[in-house]
C-alpha cells in the first residue's frame, strides 16, 4: 500500500507529527504529491499488518532489511528527507513522536539514502536497516520510517506568511518490530464482558473487553450480530469499533452501535474478532438498558426474581414491625402494674403521724413518690424492704 504525503503549516523548528501513518493531499508546490510504500518481500504471506507496514522478528544481535519505494507525482523536483523516528502505541492507537525524536527501534534503523532527490513524475527506492543490539531485552518496539519535504522559513513580514513559519509535509510507515527468539511472535487475544448499554447520547452499544494475550500487536476488526430477539427477531451484523491496533498484553474496549429501532431484548449477541488467521467470539443474553448504564451480560432480571425479593423485604419490615409492637406492650403493661397495684399490707398499715400542715386543695394534691426498682416485671419498694 502507498502512503501518500499530507502537508501541514508549522512553527519553525517545531514539527508537529502525522496524525496517520496513510494520508491523502496536494503538494504545497501544485497538484500531486510524495507517495512511500513498502516492498513485500517475495515469496512471503504477509499477515494485515505486514501487507503495509514493516513487522518482524528479530533476535538479539540479528539484522534485517527492507526496502521502501518513494515517488513523486509533483510538478517540482523535490528533496525528500527519509528518516526514522520513534513511535508507540496508546489507547489502542498508534502515536507518532514529535519531529525527529528517538527510540529503541528507530535508534537502530538507518537508511541507504538520508536524502532522495526526485524530478516530477519519477519514483526511487531507498533501505532500511535493522541492527538489533546483542543486549536488547524481549517485546515488541514502534517506530515509523517518514519521508518528509519542507521549504525553508519564511523571511519575517514575507507577502502572505508569518514570520518564522515553515511549511512541513511528511508521509510514513509504521514499523513493528518483535525482540525474542526464533519465528514470528504468537498471536492471541481474548473477549470478556459482553453487555448491552447506552452512550451519553443514549446510542444503544454492545460493549466488550478485548485483551491481546499474545505476544504481537493485533488489528482487529469484526462485528456483532443479534439474533433470538423478541418474537424470533435478529438484526444486525453491525461492525464493530476499537482502537486501530491492540498492543501485546493490553487491553481495549470495542463497541457496536445497535440500530434504536430494535427492541430493547432479550437477545442473543455473538460478538466476532479477527486479525490475520486468529479468530475469536463470545455470546451472551443482553437486554438493552432504559438509560445510559451498562447492563452486565445475562443480568436482566426475570420477574419470578423480582417477586422474591419483594416478598423477602416485605417479610422481613413485617417480623420487625411485631417485634417492635410486642416491646412497647410489655413495656406498657409493667407500667400499669406500678401505678395501679399496692401492696397488701400496705391497705392495713396506720397512717404515719406527720406534723400538721395546711392542706391544699385536692385539686393539686399529689401522692408522695417513693423510691422503686422494677426488676424482671416484680415490683419492690425501698421503704418496704
Amino acid at each position: 500500500m502507498r502512503h501518500r504525503l499530507f502537508a501541514f503549516v508549522l512553527l519553525a523548528g517545531i514539527v508537529f507529527p502525522a496524525s496517520s501513518a496513510f494520508a491523502s493531499g496536494q503538494h504545497a508546490g501544485g497538484v500531486g504529491s510524495i507517495g512511500i510504500r513498502l516492498i513485500a518481500l517475495p515469496g512471503k504471506t504477509p499477515g494485515p499488518l505486514a501487507r503495509s507496514y514493516v513487522v518482524d522478528q528479530l533476535a538479539p544481535g540479528a539484522s534485517v532489511t527492507r526496502t521502501v519505494e518513494i515517488d513523486n507525482t509533483t510538478p517540482a523536483t523535490a528533496d525528500i528527507s527519509v528518516y526514522p523516528a520513534g513511535a508507540s502505541i496508546v489507547k489502542g492507537n498508534f502515536s507518532f513522536a514529535s519531529g525527529t525524536d528517538q527510540d529503541e527501534l528507530s535508534s537502530w534503523t538507518s537508511l541507504s539514502n538520508a536524502v532522495v532527490r526526485l524530478a516530477p513524475g519519477t519514483e526511487a527506492t531507498d533501505t532500511l536497516t535493522i541492527k538489533v543490539p546483542a543486549n536488547a531485552s524481549s517485546g515488541e518496539r514502534y517506530a515509523v520510517l517518514w519521508a518528509q519535504v519542507s521549504s525553508p522559513p519564511a523571511t519575517a513580514g514575507g507577502p502572505g506568511t508569518a514570520g518564522g513559519v515553515e511549511e512541513v509535509n511528511r508521509v510514513g510507515v509504521r514499523m513493528y518490530v518483535s525482540i525474542g527468539p526464533g519465528g514470528a511472535p504468537p498471536s492471541n487475544f481474548a473477549i470478556s464482558s459482553l453487555a448491552a448499554g447506552r452512550s451519553s447520547t443514549g446510542t444503544r452499544l454492545v460493549v466488550a473487553t478485548v485483551d491481546n494475550t499474545g505476544q504481537s500487536t493485533l488489528d482487529l476488526s469484526g462485528n456483532v450480530a443479534l439474533s433470538r430477539g423478541p418474537g424470533g427477531l435478529r438484526g444486525g451484523p453491525f461492525a464493530a469499533t476499537l482502537g486501530a491496533v491492540l498492543a501485546p498484553h493490553t487491553s481495549e474496549l470495542v463497541t457496536a452501535r445497535i440500530d434504536s429501532s430494535l427492541p430493547r431484548g432479550p437477545w442473543r449477541a455473538e460478538l466476532s474478532l479477527a486479525s490475520g488467521r486468529t479468530q475469536r467470539s463470545a455470546i451472551a443474553t443482553i437486554t438493552f438498558p432504559r438509560d445510559a448504564a451498562v447492563a452486565p451480560a445475562g443480568s436482566h432480571l426475570r420477574t419470578p426474581e423480582i417477586i422474591l425479593v419483594l416478598a423477602l423485604l416485605l417479610i422481613a419490615g413485617l417480623v420487625l414491625f411485631f417485634v417492635l409492637l410486642g416491646r412497647r406492650s410489655r413495656r406498657r403493661g409493667v407500667h400499669a402494674a406500678v401505678h395501679g397495684r399496692r401492696s397488701p399490707s400496705s391497705r392495713h398499715r396506720p397512717p404515719a403521724a406527720v406534723p400538721s400542715t395546711p392542706r391544699a386543695p385536692d385539686s393539686v394534691r399529689r401522692p408522695l413518690s417513693r423510691a422503686r426498682m422494677v426488676l424482671n416485671g416484680t415490683r419492690s419498694h425501698g421503704v418496704d424492704r
